[in-house]
């Protein structure tokens, strides 16, 4: 198939790299700062690089990868959409829940096949953990997930990251709704709150539709990336450890999976481009309606912290906050 690339920074090398990897052609790659765009496609052969975002040869693609920041990617879904050509755009879905209604929207005008980067849905062992969990009671989960700052220029610009909860605990999140359930409200504290700057340390409570409570701690003040997330239920509890969230313990039943060196934006990458070329939406391991959800939880934590209330998920204050 023939593959485009907005956005040209880690994650677009990664998914022209798993696209190469898995067969397919690069055919087009595209950054505002065209500089980037000539690095990545001067690794491969045959690229069309636009100078301009309209010259995006969008008739001659299968499928495009949307890899700029979150406060950038609404645009190019909807010209995907407009040209019915099936997109991946990176996690988070958008800065925030309002942003994704118009894309929404289009959607429902224009079914288009679409994936959201949530890759840890991919992994072996999570994978494996949703069977353990099947049928058992689960009384809640919790999970800590901190590292360092990323160094890139708009990680740290709200308007384009929505703040780093919104860019990197958006997977904490999302693993809560994947192992656990949907998510119906969440309260959330942060040291520097109502002083006006991002927070770059929170604590999180978690309530789930289904009675199960959790807890979220994320910082993006430490020294090295340090993670782990354990699932509790009344027979047992898994945990999981390190950013490729192997399963350490299963006392539930005892089994744990043969551990694997998976390349996880290549299983990621694989499962879209497999749907793509099976007009099968089944395949795709989290859609934009998916992710929706997830991003209304997150931004439930946003609100939390500047009203100093628990907040309910897709509440209209909340939705209000957002927009």
């Amino acid at each position: 198939m023939r593959i485009g690339i907005v956005g040209c920074g880690r994650m677009g090398k990664e998914r022209a790299r798993a696209a190469i990897a898995l067969g397919h052609e690069l055919a087009a790659v595209y950054d505002p700062d065209i500089s980037k765009a000539r690095t990545l496609a001067g690794d491969y052969r045959g690229a069309v690089i636009p100078e301009l975002e309209h010259e995006i040869p969008w008739s001659s693609l299968d499928a495009i990868f949307v890899c700029t920041p979150p406060g950038c990617r609404t645009r190019y879904e909807l010209a995907a959409i407009e040209a019915g050509v099936p997109f991946f755009v990176e996690k988070p879905v958008a800065v925030n829940a309002a942003d994704c209604l118009a894309v929404r929207a289009a959607l429902n005008g224009k079914p288009t096949l679409n994936c959201v980067g949530y890759m840890n849905r991919c992994r072996s062992s999570l994978l494996f953990a949703r069977q353990v969990l099947a049928g058992h009671d689960i009384l809640g989960a919790c999970c800590h997930w901190v590292g360092r700052k990323y160094q890139v220029g708009w990680w740290l610009e709200e308007e384009q990251s929505g703040g780093p909860l919104n860019e990197q605990a958006t997977h904490a999140f999302d693993l809560f709704r994947f192992l656990v359930g949907e998510i119906s409200a969440v309260g959330a504290t942060t040291a520097n709150s109502g002083s006006g700057a991002l927070p770059l340390s929170v604590a999180c409570t978690v309530n789930f539709r289904g009675g199960q409570l959790g807890t979220i701690f994320y910082s993006c003040e430490a020294a090295d990336k340090n993670i782990n997330l354990r699932v509790i239920t009344a027979r047992g509890m898994l945990e999981f450890a390190g950013w490729d969230l192997r399963l350490i313990t299963n006392t539930i039943d005892g089994v744990l999976p043969r551990n694997s060196d998976e390349d996880i934006f290549v299983s990621e990458t694989s499962r879209f481009l497999t749907a793509v070329e099976r007009s099968d939406a089944s395949l795709v391991p989290c859609d934009v309606l998916d992710a929706y959800q997830t991003q209304l939880a997150v931004d439930a934590a946003r609100e939390s912290l500047r009203t100093g209330e628990r907040v309910p998920t897709g509440s209209r204050s909340h939705l209000e906050a957002s927009a």
